[in-house]
């Protein structure tokens, strides 16, 4: 049995493995991700896990199942950890796989699609929900905030799939799965303009940007009206773009390699070629003060964007920041589950709150932020130009969620 471990889901994981201990004691039971890579050792010595595979997992996975079945030396597997004779064993690790056309497209046909649908409130084509497709991996940047691009997880090492890999598992999905709609979940997505270029040409010549939609996760760097207006030609109707903040020095704290007048032109740009754009946001990061938050809520009515998250930062184990506020023993919780992004709304409380500010504090921005921003004249105006009878009860549920608390 293998779960994928992130910190938000320890708890409900470790539930999970008890019962299966208890119900299935002969099974095997494998934990994956970052989080269990990180934190492998306490895993395995309260035994959460049998097995503990890091990174990247397809090959790992495949040699261990096989290594069990044959009853073969485990430690001849690379990227595993695991128990034997009372001692906790790492074997070698594994380098990033190269070649990610080799892989197999995952196996969507063993999985009960028809129990999952899109937010209403993010679905392109009403009824149809949004499949998930990964163009490339890994990331180049150095987001201080950002744990995936750690050697933990998926790496510096930016490794891209050929075009017509991508595009034929896009044409699997759309045959096999009726798939419409398609959500990019790369950690940086277009990133090298030749290589997008032609994955964009390729939708175009096979036919299918007239019959699909896409979005994807974007960095405002690097981009161009050349680079939008293909994307918008292939089939991209939305970015989501990750603003951060509207204050230029915290843009610099998080390496983020951009400031908010590259956010505007970018957001000037993909509107130009036609593409919607959503924006996300962080509010309480290190340094901030009240005055910098408020700074940021102004910067995301101003964009003039479609929607916009305001997320309370958390300091993810594995990122720069993470470690950083632990050394300054400024991160508190009692449980993993702490670290949301919306404790304002789960009824939580930050695991960091920065300096200046309380948690009351904090909490009450992101209320505030909720509703200036979904309350605000340019929001209402693009609304009522995107108005659909059929959503009017979306419409009320978002109108009590922003009023709430």
């Amino acid at each position: 049995m293998g779960i994928s471990l992130l910190t938000t889901s320890v708890d409900v994981t470790t539930a999970i493995v008890k019962e299966v201990r208890k119900q299935l004691p002969q099974i095997k039971i494998v934990l994956g991700n970052i989080h269990a890579s990180l934190f492998c050792e306490d895993i395995l010595k309260d035994n959460l896990a049998d097995f503990i595979v890091h990174r990247e997992g397809e090959y790992t996975f495949l040699e261990l199942v096989k290594a069990l079945e044959n009853n073969t030396d485990l430690q001849q597997v690379k990227g595993l950890s695991f128990r034997w004779n009372g001692q906790i064993v790492h074997t070698e690790s594994r380098l990033l796989i190269k070649d990610l056309d080799a892989l197999p497209f995952p196996a969507w046909d063993i999985f009960p699609l028809d129990k999952y649908h899109t937010d209403p409130r993010t679905e392109v084509i009403p009824g149809k929900s949004e499949m998930q497709i990964l163009a490339t991996r890994g990331c180049p940047n150095a987001c201080t905030f950002c744990s995936s691009r750690t050697e933990k997880s998926l790496g510096m090492e930016y490794r891209m799939r050929s075009p017509q890999n991508v595009v034929d598992e896009m044409e699997y999905m759309y045959e096999h799965f009726q798939a419409r709609v398609f959500g990019f979940m790369d950690l940086a997505f277009p990133l090298v303009k030749n290589h997008a270029m032609a994955l964009f040409q390729e939708i175009i010549d096979r036919g299918l940007a007239k019959k699909i939609a896409w979005m994807t996760e974007c960095r405002v760097k690097p981009l161009d009206l050349e680079t939008l207006v293909k994307m918008r030609e292939s089939g991209c109707i939305r970015i989501n773009f990750g603003f951060e903040s509207g204050n230029n020095n915290i843009l610099k704290m998080l390496k983020k390699n951009f400031t908010t007048e590259d956010a505007e032109r970018a957001v000037k740009l993909a509107q130009q070629a036609g593409i919607e754009v959503d924006g996300m946001f962080m509010i309480g990061l290190p340094t901030e003060t009240e005055k910098e938050i408020k700074q940021t809520i102004d910067f995301a009515i101003k964009l003039k964007i479609r929607y916009a998250i305001f997320n309370i930062f958390v300091p993810y184990p594995g990122c720069e920041l993470y470690d950083t506020l632990m050394a300054e023993n400024k991160i508190k919780f009692s449980s993993w589950s702490d670290f949301t992004s919306y404790p304002t709304y789960s009824g939580g409380a930050p695991v960091y709150v920065p300096d200046s500010l309380t948690h009351n504090q904090l909490m009450n921005l992101q209320k505030y932020a909720m509703r200036k921003f979904y309350l605000s004249p340019n929001f209402i105006i693009g609304e009522l130009k995107r108005f659909k009878p059929s959503k009017i009860h979306q419409y009320i549920s978002g109108l009590r969620g922003v009023l709430s608390r």
